[in-house]
């Protein structure tokens, strides 16, 4: 069953039991605005609007989220840590899409054609904490970007006419 999201980031991070700093408001405020898996010099960008910040410090502010079940890290394949809400937090448990091209990583709605495992019930030789389900490919801007008429061209095969 879906959590609901929280009112405010001050109330996620209550929930979280995490003390609620200027910054640490800053960054959930980011996390939840943008409803995507942001990278780290991202999140820093967003956060400047609004506040100072260095990196270092943000990377200890996610580490803390993570830490406390606030934030989900995912990996993209490229090297750069994605970061978005845990579903408990984000209302709704969800997959990724990431965009091998441009790097950019959406968080997408529930599908139900994937399996919940975590339902599957007592049978499984684990306790199920977290399943994470990426999907790659290339984005709708990207596509348009290099391709004429906009379609796709598979990265590593030429198209024939």
């Amino acid at each position: 069953m879906d959590t609901p999201r929280p009112a405010n980031a001050e109330e996620m991070l209550g929930r979280a039991g995490i003390d609620p700093t200027p910054l640490r408001l800053a960054v959930a405020r980011v996390l939840a605005r943008e409803e995507r898996a942001l990278p780290v010099g991202d999140i820093l960008a967003l956060v400047r609007d609004a506040r100072q910040a260095n990196k270092v410090t943000l990377y200890r502010i996610l580490d803390l989220f993570v830490a406390k079940g606030l934030v989900r890290r995912h990996s993209s394949g490229d090297r750069a840590w994605r970061y978005c809400l845990a579903p408990v937090f984000a209302g709704r448990p969800h997959c990724h899409a990431y965009c091998v091209r441009c790097g950019r990583m959406d968080c997408l709605p529930t599908a139900d054609g994937l399996v919940d495992v975590a339902a599957l019930g007592p049978g499984l030789a684990m306790d199920v904490v977290a399943v994470e389900v990426r999907i790659d490919g290339v984005c709708a801007a990207c596509r348009r970007q290099s391709s004429p008429g906009g379609r796709l061209l598979t990265p590593g095969r030429e198209t024939h006419k």
